[in-house]
């Protein structure tokens, strides 16, 4: 685009502007907006590639979520528009190849919208993994030439004529009935699990109705988990929120019969210093910090080990938050405290605004409920809380708003009468 072209007239007024000279800045106007986009893109890749998590963000998208202020399937189509169009890194720091080069490098052009990027991503996910990669770039070619000139109708005809072609037989149907109910799980050597299984019609329908509500999007909550993860992620969240309403039953049972719990050992200086690792359940391996996370909320049985290791003392467990504050806390709370999020109390931590570690006193003061994501949120980033007139006040960091104005929840933002 020429910067003299005279339909951009930067010496005029809109209203000196005729039909036609207005209709022509409009589609330069256009051009722009798909350009600056696709420079958001290349930023939130570049973020994609470790940056988020040095910023305490689980995820790109949660980190765009609360820059962009947004929320809702607009910041996981943003991201995803970005992921798909530009490389990534390896863990070796080696570039890998982006998944639609071509369409990346025609939305750099201006040359097509985000909805055409939508559009011809759809179809090439489509595409089966077992076509010749010649085949996949003629389709993808094929269809950013189109897109050039056509609209997202067009694409989607297209598409459906080049998947005809390349997958005339479509999904291969399953000939062998599943089982009724069936849960594979595998351990991993790092202490994480993989799991898959199958649920018949009705156990399927209660399972869902359980965690259909967890894992939902919530449109009003900018900042809130449901919003920066994708479905996979957010159901994963969903189940292990169940998990952790199991855990806190008091008949809930583990291998002893008791009350489930997890056993975490970790010098008390390494504790306060957020150093070193700590040991969970006796033999897998976590970090300082989360065990500090771990710690908010928990309960603690002190115990003394010698030089090798052998335990000469064991103290009696103590709760570190009781019943009776975590009930206090929900009252004040409404939920979790932090700014957009909308989560109930009972899928909640208690979080120390200082620390027990460090001397913080475990009282209504010291303490605010925050949902596990907003929790490890507030441990790993820039993200400060403070207690103002007996309420929580969170102040985002400098890349999140550069004036570093508090904010509050909606629901803990006004005092409650008695």
């Amino acid at each position: 685009m020429s910067e003299t072209s005279p339909s951009l007239a930067p010496q005029q007024e809109l209203w000196q502007l005729n039909a036609r000279e207005l209709a022509a800045l409009l589609r330069e106007e256009f051009v722009l907006w798909w350009q600056q986009e696709s420079r958001l893109h290349r930023i939130i890749a570049r973020l994609d590639n470790g940056g988020a998590r040095d910023l305490g963000y689980t995820s790109v998208a949660g980190l765009v979520a609360d820059i962009a202020r947004s929320s809702g399937p607009g910041v996981k189509k943003l991201v995803k528009r970005a992921l798909v169009t530009n490389p990534s890194q390896g863990i070796d720091g080696a570039e890998i190849p982006a998944p639609a080069p071509l369409v990346g490098e025609a939305a750099r052009e201006g040359e097509i919208s985000p909805e055409h990027v939508d559009g011809i991503v759809r179809v090439l996910e489509k595409i089966p993994a077992t076509t010749p990669e010649e085949d996949r770039e003629f389709a993808e070619r094929s269809l950013v030439e189109l897109a050039r000139t056509a609209g997202v109708k067009e694409i989607s005809k297209l598409g459906k004529a080049i998947l005809g072609h390349l997958d005339p037989d479509g999904t291969e149907p399953r000939d062998t009935p599943a089982p009724r109910r069936e849960l594979n799980f595998h351990h991993r050597k790092d202490g994480s699990a993989k799991f898959d299984g199958y649920l018949d019609p009705l156990s399927a329908a209660k399972t869902l109705a359980l965690l259909d509500p967890l894992a939902q999007f919530s449109e009003g909550d900018p900042t809130g988990e449901p919003v920066q993860r994708s479905r996979a992620e957010r159901y994963g969240d969903a189940f292990m929120e169940l998990v952790a309403l199991a855990a806190s039953h008091p008949e809930s049972p583990n291998r002893s019969g008791n009350r489930s719990d997890l056993i975490v050992t970790i010098p008390l200086a390494d504790l306060k210093k957020e150093l070193g690792t700590a040991c969970l359940d006796m033999v897998t391996t976590i970090t300082a910090s989360e065990a500090r996370i771990l710690a908010c909320d928990c309960r603690v049985i002190p115990a003394i080990l010698d030089g090798k290791g052998q335990p000469l003392e064991l103290g009696r467990a103590k709760r570190v938050v009781t019943e009776a504050l975590r009930f206090m806390l929900a009252l004040r709370d409404s939920g979790c405290a932090f700014p957009g999020c909308s989560r109930a109390p009972r899928h909640c931590e208690a979080h120390h605004v200082v620390h027990w570690a460090h001397g913080g006193p475990t009282d209504l003061g010291n303490l605010v409920l925050l949902c596990a994501h907003h929790h490890r949120l507030l441990h790993r980033s820039d993200w400060k809380l403070r207690m103002v007139d007996g309420l929580p006040e969170f102040t985002p960091p400098e890349f999140v708003d550069p004036w570093r104005r508090s904010r509050s929840n909606r629901h803990t933002a006004q005092p409650r009468a008695a």
